[in-house]
């Protein structure tokens, strides 16, 4: 394993962790952390990160209600660690992969709008 799959191991590890992390800092209905959305605030509809905090909150507990808030983040922090975890231990070879530009932007693109629609979904739980 190069140092460079151990580099990016490393650091999709962290960056799985990191959201769990401030999770279990939140309190349990995930306040405290960020200020109040200002998509919400003008809009009254969630937008795509709305919700994660408690998702991450509840996750980090061990709760199974981080489902009825913003969910796809939760799945893709723990992938995310999953993924760096495997590369750390020399299973994953993610070098090898090398997605271009494009496809990075698609999938990024893909998930906000996979978790926008779950939030809009989902918004009764997360405005209240």
């Amino acid at each position: 394993m190069g140092s460079e799959d151990r580099r990016l191991g490393a650091l999709l590890l962290t960056a799985g962790c990191v959201p769990f992390a401030a999770g279990a800092v939140a309190g349990e209905d995930g306040g405290g952390l960020l200020p109040p959305c200002p998509f919400r605030a003008a809009t009254g509809l969630p937008c795509p990160l709305c919700g994660a905090t408690r998702a991450f909150a509840l996750a980090a507990r061990g709760d199974g209600g981080w489902t009825a808030y913003n969910a796809p983040w939760v799945v893709l922090a723990a992938l995310a660690v999953l993924a760096g975890a495997l590369a750390l231990a020399g299973a994953l070879p993610i070098t090898r992969l090398r997605p271009r530009p494009a496809q990075v932007a698609a999938v990024v693109v893909l998930v906000a709008c996979a978790a926008w629609a779950y939030a809009l979904i989902q918004r009764g739980p997360i405005a209240g």
